[in-house]
Formats: structure tokens, C-alpha cells, sequence
């Protein structure tokens, strides 16, 4: 998800004056209070089931300036992740650190009580050259933050992912397109959405929701509630999904996709790997390197360029992108480093007469038949830089690219079959922005890590199945 807004909080709430190039608007945090303090007071207004209370979103305002450019109708190169469009997947991601009360940049030790307060991550112990904002410090957002990106305050309120295998029309996409039903049976309209933090012209594929949508009880626990049902219905501008006919650009009508979660995300966070339900891939696909649409609308332009080609030039002959189900950190708080593929991914490829080749190493070159294949490292995180440390201003959306390169007709490419997240045996898990930090606070519940995840690759050399659209919405 996922979503991030460390760019804006760093826009907005920068501590004091940052020299690295663009703000970093991250979901994560943490700093150091009194534990004791901090815990009871943490424990007091949350429990396992969050907040007991937070004013809805205000929508008596017109909506902010810098939103609507998230809404225009515009899509270049988008991502088509399948050829029939449909919703892939849709979950709660976490509870009650969207629009926190209190957050403010020039008062840190008010901000940390904040976000532990309203169970979220706080880390204290950064390492960083240059001096951290408080989007390094926590995935918790404020009100004011929400309303950059998505128009309107909220408080308190959860965040929900949902993700399709076409690309959202984005001027068609509102809040009242959404209905979630919960497990008690209470059905439930979201306060905000939007693609933030998908807000490349060639993503939007995930749209970001905001509301009252469960607590953080475990599944299984009678007082556990968690979305059941995400639906889209039909409002005065119904959503509708753009994509391709053979060579022809449609849209259609999202009204009726749904997805049914079985779990909740707060559930143990000690299970086996293959039993976590932590943020896990809806879809990967694998095509030859290209900038095309690798922009976004001006205010949201800080961590670009993000692509393969402006972190490894000419190297950068083939992305293997994912589509994740939330948003990817190492701890729920920290942004993912371009050189961290060995920490958490393999590429598995299959030779002629059927060998398994596993891909483990960045820099190694691999032998597949008559071609060859080699990793060069992540993109579409942030900018390049020389090194990389806790302040790494990474875009945390739901897209992340493994850039390969290899033989130019791209005949080991395309015997890439699985893109493969252990998160065991010596590989890190992911956590959503509902993650524990490095420095949890003592009785508040966490989002699970992600499971380990075996995910199908689309080989789509030939055609990349992506979609531009610029006309006016109909």
C-alpha cells in the first residue's frame, strides 16, 4: 500500500531543514519515551481494539488543490496485470494510525506519545546522514497529511487496499464506490480514497481506502472484527477500470468486483511462515525495460526518477514488477533499499529439460539454455544515491521492481516461472505500515509479517500489457 505519506509528512513536518534531494513521505516511525509512560498510556486508549472513538472525515471542504491532481484522467504505460479485468485482491491492512491528532514536526516527543497512543510505530534509533523528518520516525500520518493526498482530514481512522488487474479510471474513483461489510455484519462506507501512494502514471492499479473498518483482535476471537466483503457499487460516477481490447483502449465498469478476506492482519505474528497474514503479492509480470510513464502530477514528483534505468543506466534490460498486497517495509516503519533483493527475494526459472535454476545473487550471472540472466537490484523505491540508510526516501507504494539484465533477445528472461519471498530461512518478511518498528510498544497489537509467498510471473516480452489514456473521462 500502501501506501506512504512520509513524502508529505516530510513535505509538511520536517523537523528542520533536510539536505538530501526530496522529502520522503514514508509510513513508518519511532524515538524514545519514557516506555513506561508511553505503554500504559498506549494500553489505556487502545487495547487490542484500537481507538474507542475518532471524528468521522470532514467533507464540508472543498477538497485540496494538490489532490485533484491525483484525479485527472491520465494513465501512460500503465500496468494491465492481467487481460480480464477484475479485482485481485482486497484486505484490511491496519487500524487507528491514519490522521492521528497531535503529530507535529516541531515537537517530537508530543508526536511519539501520539503515535503510541494511537498504536502506532515510533523508531527512535535512526541512523541517517542527513537530519530525519517525522516521516522517518513513523508510518502514523496526520490529519493535515491525509488531506494533501486524498482531499479530507480523517482521524483515527484504518487503511484498505484494493487491487485490480486493470488500472483505475482515477476521475471516476470516490469514497462512495466502496462498501465494506465487516465481520458483525455492520456495512461500512470509507471516509477517503485514492492511488496515492501509486501516483506514477504507470501504476494506479491499487486504490488506497480509509475508514472505520475493524479492530486488532485476532481471527478467531469472538470480539475480532475485520473487513469481510469489499465491493465496488454504483454512485453518481460509478468507477470504471481502463484497459485494452487487442489494440484498442476501453474502459469498463468496476461496479460488482469484490473480494472476500478470510483473516484478519493482526493475527500471530509468531506463526509459520506459510500461516502469517501479513502483506503478501497479488501479481508479478516481467517485460523489457521502459521509462513510459514514470512521472507523476507535480506535487508528488519528490522521489522520482525512481526507475530501473535511472538507477542502473544501460544495465536495466528487463523489469520483473510486482504488485503488492500492501505496503513493503522491513519493520513497518523503515523504506526497502535498492540493494536489498538478497534480503528477501528469488527468482525461480526453469532451463530446457525442465532444471530449476534459483536466482539468489545480485551480480551473478546465471546460465539458463542459450541465454543469461543476472540481477542488478530494486527499483521504483526512491532516487539513486551512493549509500542508503534509515532516512531512504522510498516511495512505499504497491509496486516494486527486480531490474535484470541479460541476453538482448531476452531468451533466459523469458524462462523466469516464480518470483519467491522465503520470509524464513535466512530471508527478512515484509510488514505492512501496521508494523511494530523497532521499538514496539509493550501491549499494543501489531500487523502480522507477510507469509512466504510463491507468486506466478506473467511473461510479457512480446507485449507488455500496459495501457495510455488521455482522454477526458467519459
Amino acid at each position: 500500500m500502501n501506501g506512504s505519506l512520509r513524502r508529505i509528512l516530510r513535505r509538511r513536518s520536517t523537523l528542520r531543514p533536510s539536505p538530501r534531494p526530496g522529502p520522503g513521505a514514508r509510513w513508518a516511525a519511532r524515538l524514545s519515551l519514557p516506555a513506561a509512560l508511553l505503554a500504559g498510556a498506549a494500553i489505556l486508549a487502545l487495547g487490542p481494539a484500537g481507538p474507542a472513538s475518532a471524528a468521522p472525515a470532514d467533507r464540508a471542504q472543498q477538497p485540496t488543490r494538490t489532490s485533484g491532481q491525483l484525479r485527472k484522467p491520465v494513465l501512460v504505460g500503465a500496468d494491465m496485470w492481467e487481460r480480464r479485468p477484475r479485482m485481485l485482491a482486497a484486505g484490511l491492512g491496519f487500524t487507528d494510525i491514519i490522521g492521528v491528532d497531535g503529530m507535529n514536526g516541531d515537537d517530537l516527543a508530543a508526536s511519539e506519545a501520539a503515535v503510541r497512543a494511537a498504536g502506532g510505530a515510533w523508531n527512535s534509533d535512526l541512523t541517517c546522514e542527513a537530519a530525519p523528518a517525522l516521516g522517518d520516525y513513523t508510518s502514523a500520518a496526520s490529519p493535515n497529511a491525509v488531506a494533501f493526498s486524498y482531499g479530507f482530514p480523517v482521524h483515527g481512522d484504518a487503511g484498505l487496499p484494493v487491487e485490480f488487474s486493470w488500472p483505475v479510471l482515477p476521475s471516476t474513483l470516490g469514497a462512495a464506490d466502496f462498501r465494506v461489510t465487516l465481520t458483525d455484519g455492520s456495512v461500512v462506507m470509507p471516509d477517503a480514497a485514492a492511488v496515492f501512494p501509486n501516483f506514477e502514471y504507470n501504476e494506479r492499479s491499487t486504490v488506497v481506502l480509509f475508514g472505520r473498518f475493524g479492530n486488532r483482535y485476532p481471527t478467531g476471537d469472538p470480539r475480532s472484527n475485520y473487513p469481510r466483503r469489499i465491493e465496488v457499487v454504483k454512485d453518481d460516477s460509478p468507477l470504471r477500470l481502463v484497459g485494452k481490447r487487442g489494440r484498442r483502449v476501453v474502459t469498463v465498469s468496476a461496479v460488482g468486483m469484490s473480494a472476500s478476506p478470510t483473516a484478519s492482519p493482526y493475527d500471530d505474528p509468531g506463526a509459520a511462515p506459510a500461516d502469517r497474514t501479513g502483506p503478501r503479492l497479488a501479481a508479478a509480470k516481467l517485460t523489457r525495460m521502459s521509462r513510459s510513464g514514470e512521472s507523476a502530477p507535480p506535487a508528488f514528483r519528490t522521489s522520482l526518477p525512481n526507475d530501473g534505468r535511472a538507477l542502473y543506466g544501460p544495465r536495466a534490460r528487463f523489469r520483473l514488477r510486482m504488485l503488492t498486497t500492501g505496503g513493503f517495509s522491513p519493520d513497518g516503519v523503515l523504506g526497502v533499499k535498492p540493494t536489498e533483493f538478497e534480503r528477501y527475494f528469488q527468482i525461480v526459472a526453469r532451463a530446457p529439460g525442465g532444471r530449476r535454476v534459483v536466482i539468489r545473487k545480485v551480480g551473478k550471472t546465471y546460465r539458463i539454455g542459450r541465454g543469461w540472466l543476472r540481477v542488478v537490484g530494486l527499483a521504483d523505491l526512491g532516487k539513486r544515491q551512493d549509500s542508503y540508510d534509515d532516512c531512504y526516501d522510498e516511495d512505499h507504494d504497491n509496486q516494486i521492481d527486480v531490474i535484470l539484465n541479460g541476453d538482448r533477445k531476452g531468451r533466459a528472461a523469458a524462462r523466469i516461472r516464480t518470483l519467491r519471498i522465503p520470509a524464513s530461512g535466512g530471508y527478512d518478511p515484509f510488514y505492512n505500515p501496521g508494523g511494530p518498528g523497532s521499538d514496539p510498544t509493550p501491549g499494543v497489537a501489531y500487523t502480522s509479517p507477510g507469509p512466504t509467498v510463491d507468486q506466478r510471473v506473467t511473461i510479457a516480452l512480446r507485449d507488455p500489457l500496459t495501457v495510455t489514456y488521455r482522454r477526458p473521462a467519459r
